[in-house]
């Protein structure tokens, strides 16, 4: 039984159309229709555009293209399913292992772990102001110097005196 990259490769040679006369057809990058080919989707966007991807090369090389989606996700979710098994079904190119098991993507998404640091990298930068203008050396110890050096608290105006 041919995977679902398999199937859509073969129909696309059948009918003798290259990838990259799909890529300017239907303006998907070249890298997302060889990653769909060779079942790779680690590589793909994720979500409904992933199933568009599938749905606009199906219907270019005049397959169909619900068929071909519902295809696509059966082949995701197998893939899923050895990857929680702990990958016992055949590897994708370009993966790695470690003891037998297939290397799993970081669960938290990349722009998060990029929200997180500059939190912290902003934080320290706080940190490191108050201190240096504690101890006479930031951008406001100027002021606070010459609020000091004055040596005189500042005077209650007195109502009434003659």
């Amino acid at each position: 039984m041919s995977s679902f990259g398999e199937t859509l490769k073969r129909e696309r040679e059948l009918r003798q159309i290259s990838l990259r006369e799909i890529a300017e057809a239907t303006k998907i990058n070249l890298r997302y229709l060889d990653a769909l080919e060779r079942d790779d989707f680690r590589h793909l966007p994720g979500g409904v555009f992933n199933k568009g991807f599938v749905r606009a090369y199906a219907q270019f090389i005049g397959i169909d293209p619900e068929s071909m989606v519902t295809a696509y996700l059966e082949e995701e979710n197998r893939q899923q399913a050895r990857a929680t098994r702990g990958g016992s079904g055949p590897m994708h190119p370009g993966s790695t292992t470690t003891h037998g098991t297939e290397a799993l993507a970081p669960s938290q998404p990349l722009v998060s772990r990029l929200w997180f640091v500059a939190l912290i990298v902003i934080l320290i930068v706080v940190v490191l102001a108050a201190g240096l203008t504690a101890l006479g050396y930031g951008p406001l110890a100027s002021r606070f110097k010459s609020l000091r050096s004055s040596g005189s608290a500042p005077q209650a105006i007195t109502r009434g005196a003659a």
